[in-house]
């Protein structure tokens, strides 16, 4: 399979983009992941499509490709059988024992000349320049000038000084600001771009502080090892489940530890019941792995203490093997396959490596050593400070985590306990009650607010349905500060007292509401506004009193707003509202549009331009996650009542299930229990006539 590659010049603006659903399944495939400021005169990736999909590869920032470059990833074959090829009729096996290299990297401030071939397990380093029409089979280092075929060093760019002082000022790491800011002096001599630079580079890495990775007592034979790798949570075809089978079969009853850095951020829950999953496969298993939840503001905090990094598809992977590249530890990449060979006993000793990364002989500042003494030496303070934590389990297999929950607990505490608004500041939430007299009694819409649409204003994919979108997000802050009469803004009441919710919610709100978080919602939030409170659409699963009658009372209320009414229900392909329960049956009449059961917001306009040929007289309900919010609005400005609805029906699902809990509804997707996605078709004639348009 052959995918073209055409990225123009100053397209790329954000620090990292990748390219999507190049698979026609409405999946994000990561074939390119392209830096800032880089760019793609014309490529082709040339790869073998099977179920395994390890090919990937990535660009580092302000880097250049020319035209007709060819990179081949994957193309191996097993010259050791007997059949090289293919025999019509039989589905062709890959080979099993052929190592496997599917990532090609090249890093920041690289050239690559037209007609280049590069192949499968290539890294080009920093700063490198590939001469046109070479063929590149190995790693280039860095600042290296390689030419012919195969490619071999012809040269550098700079001396050995300079290289070694640029290679601590690493400045396509800035921020763009800092780049345009100092475009000039990139642009001019290089002596006096380092002079100018070093001394704060440097000083910046003397003030690394290590992170308080919980360290792990071990008792197998052997010297110690530890592997970074950083999950690819948010990928549709992540690479860590394999990594932790294949470390899990490569490193037991060995003293190798694998550190998994989880970011702790709105998907946190999701990600920890991942893991657990995963490692429930391992539970027999003897192997050390230590689990650091955190945000780290300097990541490179955790390299420094770390002998080698996995490699993942994530779009951060480059930044973070320039992190591993700056402390000299060896990479191993987490995509190709097997993934641990014969690295398991040739892996460089870290305290060498790190020596030989930032050597002090050619550099006249004492500085740089404190660094690297300061970083070498972050293990064994936190041992002294973590003692007490250091319980053994009996069966050796060690699975920790730092104490993600109780530090969020006491952050939040102070915002659950002191509920005085001269104490702290909150936002002004009125209850879901009064939300409803003001919607059957004056006709108010509504438009809701919660963790997802703030994490798709802050750009993060927290929802698998509706992915993070510039756009969508610029809506959504319009909205938000809007003024309104007609729509009523909803958002959580879960910024102060937390005694009406259960325990598994006050758990997920204590692990979402960081105070990052908090800081970014109060930003967006007008604390002089009064809004409504978001769960008056989830009446169920989140309360203490879901076990009483209350949560059926207060869907008798909610079931006032569409009395005798003529509603139109837009909603996605599978949600199926009302099917199956007597949630509607006090409506007069519906009919319904059906959206995409995810990303629906790429098909706004059209869903939007069906909605406006609808009678004003009925009233709209519509449940399509963030897209809804924006839709609500933009239908009461045109003179419709419109409800952004949520989850409502869902919820009533679970209160008639009685089980105090989100469950699997198998003939309506739901994005928030395991295998929601997977949905039964139904034979409903009565639903089926009420739908009027399908955009999907």
């Amino acid at each position: 399979m052959r995918f073209k590659l055409n990225i123009p010049e100053d397209s790329i603006k954000n620090d990292f983009e990748y390219t999507s659903d190049v698979l026609n399944q409405n999946k994000n495939f990561p074939v390119l992941i392209i830096g800032r400021d880089s760019y793609i005169e014309e490529a082709i990736v040339e790869n073998v499509l099977d179920e395994n999909l390890i090919y990937n590869v990535q660009v580092g920032r302000h880097s250049s490709i020319a035209h007709d470059v060819t990179f081949v990833v994957d193309m191996n074959h097993d010259y050791k059988r007997a059949c090289q090829g293919r025999i019509n009729g039989v589905k062709y096996r890959r080979p099993e024992q052929v190592k496997r290299k599917g990532q090609i990297i090249i890093m920041n401030d690289c050239w690559i000349g037209e007609k280049a071939t590069i192949m499968s397990g290539v890294t080009i380093g920093n700063g490198a320049v590939v001469a046109a029409e070479a063929v590149v089979s190995k790693d280039v280092p860095a600042y290296a000038v390689v030419a012919g075929n195969p490619a071999k060093i012809i040269g550098y760019r700079f001396d050995e000084k300079q290289i070694e002082l640029l290679n601590l000022i690493r400045w396509w790491n800035w921020d763009k600001e800092k780049v345009v800011c100092h475009a000039g002096e990139l642009f001019g001599d290089i002596d006096d771009f380092i002079e100018k630079h070093i001394n704060s580079a440097t000083k910046e890495l003397t003030e690394i502080v290590g992170a308080d990775i919980t360290p792990i007592e071990k008792q197998f034979d052997g010297e110690e090892r530890i592997y970074l790798y950083i999950p690819d949570f948010e990928q549709d075809y992540p690479t860590y489940p394999k990594v932790i089978d294949a470390f899990a079969k490569s490193f037991a009853d060995t003293n190798t530890e694998l550190l998994l850095y989880v970011r702790e951020d709105e998907f946190l829950e999701d990600k920890l019941a991942l893991l657990d999953e995963i490692f429930s496969f391992y539970e027999d298993v003897n192997c050390y792995i230590n689990l650091y939840v955190g945000n780290l503001s300097d990541e490179r905090s955790l390299f420094g203490q770390v002998d080698a990094y996995i490699t993942n598809r994530s779009i951060d992977n480059v930044i973070h093997m320039d992190m591993a590249d700056l402390f000299g530890i060896p990479v191993i990449s987490g995509v190709d396959m097997p993934i641990f060979n014969e690295i398991n006993t040739k892996v460089i000793n870290k305290a060498e490596t790190k020596d030989k990364s930032v050597s002090t002989d050619s550099l006249d500042d004492v500085i740089i050593q404190k660094f690297v003494q300061t970083m070498k030496s972050q293990n064994s303070n936190i041992e002294l400070i973590m003692d007490k934590q250091k319980e053994i389990a009996e069966n050796q297999t060690q699975i920790f985590t730092n104490q993600y929950v109780m530090n969020c607990t006491i952050n939040n505490l102070k915002y659950e306990i002191i509920n005085n608004r001269e104490a702290l500041h909150y936002p002004i939430i009125e209850s879901g009650d009064k939300a409803i007299e003001l919607i059957i009694n004056e006709g108010k819409s509504i438009c809701r607010f919660g963790d997802g649409e703030f994490a798709v204003i802050a750009g993060v994919n927290r929802q698998k349905f509706q992915r993070a979108d510039e756009k969508l997000a610029a809506r959504l802050k319009e909205i938000l500060s809007c003024e309104t009469d007609d729509v009523l803004l909803c958002l959580m009441d879960v910024y102060g007292d937390l005694s009406k919710y259960n325990d598994e919610c006050r758990y997920n709100v204590r692990a979402y509401l960081s105070n990052e978080v908090r800081k970014q919602h109060y930003e967006l939030i007008d604390m002089k506004k009064t809004y409504y409170d978001t769960y008056l659409t989830r009446p169920y699963v989140s309360y203490m009193d879901n076990n009483t009658d209350a949560p059926k009372k207060r869907f008798e209320n909610l079931k006032r707003i569409w009395q005798d009414k003529s509603l139109l229900i837009i909603e996605g392909e599978k949600t199926r509202m009302g099917v199956g329960n007597d949630l509607f049956d006090n409506a007069k009449d519906i009919i319904r549009i059906l959206g995409p059961a995810e990303h629906a917001f790429e098909r706004y306009d059209e869903i939007l331009s069906k909605a406006l040929e609808q009678d004003k007289n009925r009233l709209v309900l519509i449940a399509m996650g963030a897209t809804a919010t924006v839709l609500s609005y933009d239908l009461a400005k045109a003179g419709f009542q419109a409800l952004d609805i949520g989850h409502v029906d869902m919820e009533y699902e679970w209160m008639l299930a009685g089980k105090g809990k989100r469950t699997a509804i198998k003939h309506k997707y739901n994005n928030e229990v395991d295998g929601g996605n997977v949905v039964q078709d139904i034979d409903d004639p009565e639903y089926e006539k009420q739908i009027i348009e399908r955009i999907y």
